[in-house]
């Protein structure tokens, strides 16, 4: 009976011991610090950031949210972070990209919590267009901790939408 009371003990310090640590796992997953820096409009690789507006404000005092650009200082260090990720390639020399940036920033929104969209100029960082195999930009990459990269193939759909990209994020299992 003794033994019995000591290894529900033990199996409940152990239980409790691996929660924790389980716990701290997943808040560090999602955090961007480290990553990311100041406010960018410019740089070839942003994450699209669900933040408050600073200094905006409603008439009650509440602060406006919205998408909030924001420089990748450690773009190799976020791909290996942990974190799920939508990768979005977009050309800098496409003056159409801005119609999609847009359509983008809603997924970035819709999906705040679950991912982190990081937009990237496929210019810049042609090395990551080849690993994928990309063919044409704009197009878009998941990124899951422990699963394989995906590749949504625009270039295989001829014409799609946005509504495209989050049933693919669905069938990836980002709900």
């Amino acid at each position: 009976m003794k033994y019995r009371y000591l290894s529900i003990l033990l199996a409940t310090v152990l239980c409790l011991v691996f929660l924790g640590s389980c716990s701290k796992a997943q808040n560090t997953d999602r955090t961007l610090d480290g990553y990311i820096g100041d406010y960018s409009y410019s740089d070839p690789a942003v994450c699209m950031v669900y933040e408050p507006v600073e200094d905006e404000f409603d008439d009650n005092g509440n602060p406006f949210y919205g998408i909030q650009y924001r420089k990748v200082t450690d773009l190799d260090g976020l791909l290996v972070s942990g974190n799920t990720l939508l990768l979005y390639f977009y050309s800098s020399m496409d003056s159409r990209s801005g119609a999609i940036t847009a359509a983008v920033e809603d997924i970035a929104q819709l999906y705040n919590g679950k991912m982190h969209v990081i937009m990237l100029d496929g210019m810049e960082y042609r090395e990551l267009l080849e690993k994928y195999d990309i063919k044409a930009v704009p197009e878009f990459v998941l990124i899951r901790p422990g699963k394989a990269d995906s590749v949504f193939d625009s270039v295989s759909y001829g014409y799609w939408t946005v509504n495209d990209v989050i049933i693919w994020l669905q069938d990836n299992g980002i709900a």
